[in-house]
């Protein structure tokens, strides 16, 4: 029952005080008859009596609920004691109510003689009280326990969402320093291609700043890698050694924008490009259980940093996140080269582990 309350709404909730108190109410004739084999009388389930506990028993429940939603949750466990105690206090005044006093007068009916002391009614109804308040109590505690993990997993979710949220901010302005960085060379140089420089990082920046879905298609990051390749070949007066290969249905498998960006940003800050016998590859190749993903570049001797930075680390942070258990990064960086492969596997029945090289 347990598992049961976790992931049931407010109307399998309602279904389950329903069953529970149809049991309590009319489940022991129901099993009194099948027990002895007797036909059972349809007319005894409208029995006054069964309709006036429906009515005591239900909203004895309510009021265990009501109290514990009021008092246990703010923690005031002193009024929470009262509450359930004026619950005890309800159930048998009710009753009282009902079947000593209105069902003798106007349907002259009556559960206990009419002669009974009140102290009798009390000590006897105190017990019966005591199953209905105490099973409404195990019945809230159920329900808090999955109300508790739904606020946990809703609050988790917006930290998630808050941190992916911030990882993906890092990537913009640190890809447009960049980038304003190689449009002042240009325009410090008076080069002719300054113009078509800032046009295409107009069109990039278009593309950052509306772009706020949670997927895009691979196809458009893959335009956008295109983009960012041609705004990066302005930077140099000689050819710009560059393959790019892309295969399988890119319109149709998704991953989050700007999610490739950091590689190819790394493989220009550290990369070396004089060499047009080693080009920077850029391979992305789709299949029906994921991608994958492998950039190739020769490594620059004039730049000492160590390879990363914001970039990898960001993209690290943002597939734990995203891909738990799901994707493999290498990455070599031996005899003068740079090579990064990242595989993705979308499904969770054939999962791979994250590497963390």
């Amino acid at each position: 029952m347990k598992h049961y309350f976790r992931y049931m709404g407010r109307k399998q909730l309602i279904l389950v005080y329903a069953i529970f108190l149809f049991m309590m109410v009319w489940g022991f004739d129901l099993l009194t008859t099948i027990k002895y084999g007797e036909p059972y009388d349809v007319t005894a389930f409208w029995n006054i009596f069964n309709l006036c506990a429906l009515f005591y028993a239900g909203s004895t429940l309510l009021l265990v609920r009501a109290a514990g939603i009021k008092f246990y949750r703010s923690r005031r466990y002193a009024l929470l004691l009262l509450g359930l105690l004026g619950t005890l206090i309800y159930f048998m005044a009710v009753r009282y109510l009902l079947e000593q006093l209105i069902l003798p007068k106007f349907f002259e009916a009556q559960n206990y003689p009419s002669n009974i002391s009140l102290k009798y009614f009390i000590l006897d109804n105190t017990y019966y009280a005591s199953i209905y308040v105490v099973l409404g109590v195990l019945f809230f505690l159920l329900e808090n326990q999955a109300y508790n993990e739904k606020k946990q997993a809703v609050l988790q979710q917006q930290t998630r969402d808050a941190e992916l949220q911030f990882l993906r901010s890092q990537v913009n302005p640190h890809f447009l320093f960049n980038t304003l960085n190689n449009i002042y060379s240009l325009a410090y140089e008076r080069s002719e291609k300054t113009a078509d420089a800032i046009l295409r990082l107009s069109d990039l920046m278009r593309y950052m700043l509306y772009e706020k879905k949670q997927q895009v298609a691979i196809l458009r990051e893959w335009q956008y890698i295109s983009s960012l390749v041609e705004l990066q070949r302005l930077r140099f007066e000689h050819e710009l050694p560059v393959e790019m290969e892309l295969s399988g249905n890119a319109d149709k498998t998704s991953l989050p924008p700007y999610f490739l960006i950091p590689f190819i940003e790394n493989a220009f800050k550290h990369g070396d490009f004089t060499d047009n016998r080693i080009p920077l590859l850029i391979r992305l190749t789709i299949t029906d259980n994921g991608w994958e993903f492998e950039t190739r570049n020769k490594i620059s001797h004039k730049n000492k940093d160590a390879m990363g930075g914001v970039g990898l680390d960001n993209i690290r942070r943002r597939l734990e996140i995203l891909y738990p258990g799901q994707y493999k990064m290498d990455i070599n960086d031996g005899d003068g080269l740079f090579s990064l492969r990242l595989s993705l596997n979308n499904k969770a029945d054939d999962q791979m582990p994250g590497s963390r090289r």
